[in-house]
């Protein structure tokens, strides 16, 4: 425990990255058919698109908030994508677009209830989380037409989500090394983590939202436009949860009214396990996808292991309390 502090003092999400390297060689030693491919692709595609919804929430706990309605609205995007393929009869494309503008809607919803109406974010999230639910069923077209249930999507702009691409071959490192093939989910994560990082480190409105998070009141008076940061923080949450919507419709092929149920608890366990601060103002990009993950090593570890699923939802609620008092003890050191 001394080395990984004196690791996460000298690295960001050092103390992570210590606990993510010594879970996975542990499981690689103990649990049966952990250290081989085919894992470690159902882990790089099953955990790709809750790294996403983990960066998008990230912005409202760094705006001193919280998205309890993310699960909701990711379900929205997905049934947006259901709908407009198999009811309008839309292009791909078309339908993905219209899902990340519909969940991107949502998120600014939810802001504006908050900068507006005035209301807690937990009060008014969690009132949406209801309310966005509500309208999934009411548009689904599961519901309206019950034939298309069973009919899969097959739109090639989707399938595209779905596939693995030899990375290694575009940059023509094949002539001297086998290279692994890379899920596309994973590389839309990739992508989505630098423009996140851009966004954060190297643009003003990285400094602002901090600013924000880490004090309202002097973040206004030094002329910041704090109540559009926090609308932009939901927004942003809500563009991300639309993202992974998309890459887990491709996944399953389909969407349903429980899409995403639940999926909020994980997005904020692997936020705050990823270094993002609950009083807000501090967050970087690499720990929530480093949540995510290192949540994923567990729970299939675990499987692997024999381990039944509630013991596994007790460990993960005591990995989330342990970031949590950890947190609180750096902050009580004055780290």
């Amino acid at each position: 425990m001394a080395m990984i502090s004196k690791i996460a003092a000298r690295v960001p999400n050092g103390g992570l990255i210590a606990f993510f390297v010594v879970m996975t060689l542990f499981f690689c030693f103990f649990a049966r058919n952990f250290a081989t491919a085919t894992n470690v692709e159902n882990i790089l595609v099953g955990y790709s698109f809750i790294a996403i919804v983990a960066l998008g929430q990230m912005f409202p706990i760094m705006a001193r908030g919280i998205d309890l309605s993310i699960g909701s609205i990711l379900a929205l995007a997905g049934m947006v994508v259901f709908d407009a393929i198999l009811i309008f009869e839309l292009p791909g494309w078309i339908a993905i677009i219209l899902a990340i503008a519909a969940a991107t809607l949502a998120g600014t919803l939810n802001g504006l209830f908050i900068v507006i109406l005035s209301l807690q974010p937990f009060v008014a999230t969690l009132a949406t989380l209801a309310g966005y639910r509500g309208l999934v069923y009411a548009i689904s077209g599961r519901q309206l037409y019950p034939e298309l249930a069973t009919t899969p999507l097959r739109d090639p702009s989707l399938a595209w989500f779905n596939e693995y691409y030899d990375v290694g071959a575009w940059f023509g490192l094949d002539a001297f090394i086998t290279t692994p093939w890379i899920p596309a989910s994973f590389l839309v994560l990739l992508v989505v983590m630098v423009f996140l990082y851009v966004l954060l480190a190297k643009t003003p409105y990285g400094t602002a939202l901090k600013a924000t998070g880490g004090n309202k009141e002097a973040a206004r008076l030094a002329g910041l436009r704090v109540r559009m940061i926090e609308v932009s923080a939901y927004a942003m949450s809500g563009f991300l949860a639309g993202i992974a919507a998309v890459l887990l419709v491709a996944r399953l092929t389909t969407s349903t009214e429980a899409l995403g149920i639940g999926m909020e608890l994980t997005a904020i366990a692997a936020a705050v396990i990823g270094g993002t601060r609950l009083l807000g103002g501090q967050g970087n990009v690499l720990g929530p996808v480093l949540g995510a993950f290192f949540l994923g090593v567990v729970l299939i570890g675990l499987t692997l292991m024999g381990i039944s699923q509630f013991v596994q939802q007790m460990l993960t609620g005591a990995i989330l309390l342990a970031a949590v008092g950890y947190d609180a003890i750096r902050r009580g050191a004055g780290q």
